[in-house]
């Protein structure tokens, strides 16, 4: 759905009132959220219905509940259909929950803990400090361990969401794939595991959090591939197996403030081979020029979560610099990522 839409520019008392475009953006996150928490994704179903009978179905108040659709449909998450029922759009169908990553996805962003540190994101712009910290006392990751909601739906949409790993990023990878490739942190590798599917000459390590390994892709575990893989549990921010020819780190380097990051590139600079590479797939923000939303939210999120954020290709190569690597240039590996080859000095 394009911006136009979403801001109601299509009708055209509004084009005439532009102010209600940011009226509307104001509020259109607070209409979404609402939705999702009702479960009504889920609560409609296959086919179209009424709000009489939504409400009954939900035992929710009908006018109330018809104000609700009609905000949803004219944000273009939901359709009315000409008898005046409602229905599904492809963008309410990704958080149903038959769609494993985009409900886990929406029940981690409406998580309470979460909108708590996005409610503080003025006061983190004043101080510079990441919001979660700011508001819980803690780092994210230390928070996950005493809030089983919040890492139900932060593991689940991570599972869920390594899936979606473009062909294009395998392929630009597979032409460094030989000898020993070790994935920094990985998760449950299902990077490696198309990676040592299309090079069936390399060896793989898949190294992370012992949590993490402990439940790997079963095809590195006991499937075709487990001869060819090494399950490693460790912290990168403390060492990275030793004496690998690649090192892949993907979507790993985001969640790190500057100097954490610089300590991973460091411990794969030191542990690898004279000559080898690191590649690290990241979405890349223009030097200059205006990210896209999806780059832009991303971004805040990055730093609403861990005080970190997406990086341009310039502060890329600083960090490539401080931890001794070579920076040999990159290349897009998808539409939303960029592929940055690194050398480890001969």
């Amino acid at each position: 759905m394009p911006d136009s839409a979403v801001l109601g520019h299509d009708a055209p008392a509004e084009q005439a009132a532009p102010d209600a475009a940011v009226f509307v953006a104001l509020y259109t996150g607070h209409v979404l959220r609402a939705g999702l928490r009702l479960g009504l994704p889920d609560a409609l179903g296959d086919e179209p219905a009424s709000a009489a009978e939504l409400a009954d179905r939900m035992g929710l108040d009908p006018r109330a509940l018809r104000r609700l659709l009609r905000a949803l449909v004219a944000l273009g998450f939901l359709d009315r259909t000409a008898d005046g029922r409602y229905a599904h759009t492809p963008r309410s169908q990704l958080v149903r929950a038959d769609d494993e990553f985009g409900r886990s996805l929406a029940a981690f962003a409406t998580n309470p803990a979460v909108e708590q540190a996005w409610h503080g994101l003025a006061e983190s712009v004043r101080t510079g400090r990441g919001p979660f910290a700011a508001h819980h006392g803690t780092d994210f990751y230390t928070y996950l361990s005493g809030d089983d909601g919040l890492s139900t739906a932060f593991r689940t949409a991570m599972r869920a969401g390594e899936e979606w790993i473009a062909s294009s990023e395998i392929e630009a990878l597979a032409q460094y794939a030989s000898g020993t490739v070790v994935d920094v942190g990985g998760n449950r590798g299902a990077l490696l595991r198309e990676l040592l599917m299309c090079a069936p000459r390399a060896r793989g390590i898949l190294f992370d959090l012992a949590s993490v390994v402990d439940d790997p892709d079963p095809e590195l575990r006991s499937g075709a591939l487990a001869d060819r893989c090494e399950l490693v549990a460790g912290d990168a921010r403390e060492s990275a197996p030793a004496g690998a020819d690649l090192y892949v780190l993907r979507a790993v380097l985001h969640n790190w403030d500057d100097e954490t990051a610089v300590r991973i590139l460091t411990n794969c600079a030191r542990a690898g081979r004279p000559g080898a590479r690191v590649a690290v797939i990241e979405m890349v923000l223009p030097e200059e020029a205006t990210p896209s939303p999806m780059a832009a939210v991303s971004d805040l999120d990055m730093f609403v979560l861990f005080g970190s954020g997406e990086r341009t290709e310039s502060e890329f190569v600083e960090l490539f610099r401080r931890a001794g690597l070579d920076y040999a240039g990159s290349r897009p590996a998808s539409g939303l990522t960029h592929l940055m080859e690194c050398r480890i000095p001969s």
